[in-house]
Parts: structure tokens; C-alpha cells; sequence
């Protein structure tokens, strides 16, 4: 009786502490795998949280992982490890056409545009036209790599972009240093 109590506990404890009953890696096993996939991009590769019938480009450099989740939680997931490793921060985008879908014909919508706003813990999301997205990733897969995550939700034009940037160096340190360098040339 005392190992049995004694197993219990000691399978207990941790789930208690990494609040399993939240969002930790226990109640979401696939952010060991996002965790993975992320060391390896930096900026200028794209995160693409898709879909269910999101299309599979066949272009090299190019990886497709699926992940029984929905949006809002990848998204949710993606955000806490990009905060942990700090090499990259990410610009956001979703459809320009997913606020105009209505409930009528895609039941489930707005409950997801709320869920998705929490899941963006207040990072502004650019809205582009879904084609104009499709032509960014065209292009940046071109030369650089992009992680495709589909997903099993299933509402049209909810996928979600996310072009990579520098976590420790942004666009006007950048421009500083540009500056600075073009006065020393003169």
C-alpha cells in the first residue's frame, strides 16, 4: 500500500507543479517538437500555423509537421517558446479575408477570432489578403526555410503567418547602424 501511495505521489507532483492543468509542455507534448523546429530558424524564415486544407507546397525547404491542436493553442504554445529563446521575434499576419467571415457559413468563427486575440497575448497581427500572403511565402521559400504547421482547425482563411526577425537586433538598431556606417564612408 505505501509504493503504491508512493507512486502516486511521485507521478503527481510534477504534474502539479508544471501546472498541467494549464498550458505546460505536459498538457501540450507537441511543444517539444515546435521547440526543436524553432532552434533552428532565425530571421527571415516563416512560421505558417495552418489550416486543415491549407495547400502543401512541394518546393524545396519547405517542412510540414502536423499538430492535433488548434490554432489558437499553437499559436498560444508558439509564442511561450519564442519568449524562451529569445534569437527571434516574430511579425505577425493572418488573412485580411478571416474577419469578414461570417457565422452563417462558417460556424465556430467568432468564438475563434476571440480565442485567437487571447492566444496573441496582445502582439499586433498585420491583416493581408490571403493571396498576397501566399505570394510572400511563394518568394521567401525561395531561399529561405519554412515551417508549415498544420492544424485540425477547420474555418477557412485561419491560418496564421509568422515572418521571423531578429530577437536581439531590430529594424532601427539596423538603421542606426547603417546610418553611422554611411556618415564614416563620406
Amino acid at each position: 500500500m505505501m509504493m503504491t501511495a508512493k507512486r502516486l505521489f511521485s507521478f503527481l507532483l510534477p504534474l502539479l507543479l508544471s501546472g498541467c492543468f494549464g498550458n505546460s509542455d505536459i498538457s501540450r507534448p507537441w511543444k517539444k517538437t515546435i521547440r526543436s523546429e524553432l532552434t533552428y530558424l532565425g530571421a527571415r524564415n516563416w512560421v505558417v500555423v495552418a489550416e486543415a486544407a491549407f495547400p502543401v507546397q512541394s518546393r524545396r525547404g519547405i517542412r510540414v509537421i502536423y499538430i492535433d491542436a488548434e490554432i489558437p493553442d499553437l499559436v498560444d504554445g508558439i509564442e511561450q517558446v519564442i519568449e524562451e529563446k529569445h534569437h527571434v521575434k516574430p511579425r505577425i499576419y493572418v488573412t485580411a479575408e478571416i474577419s469578414k467571415v461570417e457565422y452563417d457559413y462558417a460556424p465556430g468563427v467568432k468564438y475563434y477570432r476571440k480565442e485567437l486575440e487571447s492566444a496573441l497575448h496582445g502582439r499586433e497581427a498585420l491583416a493581408l489578403n490571403n493571396n498576397m500572403l501566399m505570394r510572400m511565402l511563394r518568394d521567401t521559400s525561395k531561399t529561405y526555410r519554412l515551417l508549415i504547421i498544420k492544424s485540425r482547425t477547420a474555418l477557412p482563411y485561419s491560418s496564421v503567418f509568422m515572418e521571423l526577425g531578429s530577437g536581439y537586433w531590430d529594424e532601427e538598431s539596423e538603421s542606426h547602424l547603417r546610418d553611422m556606417m554611411e556618415k564614416k564612408e563620406m
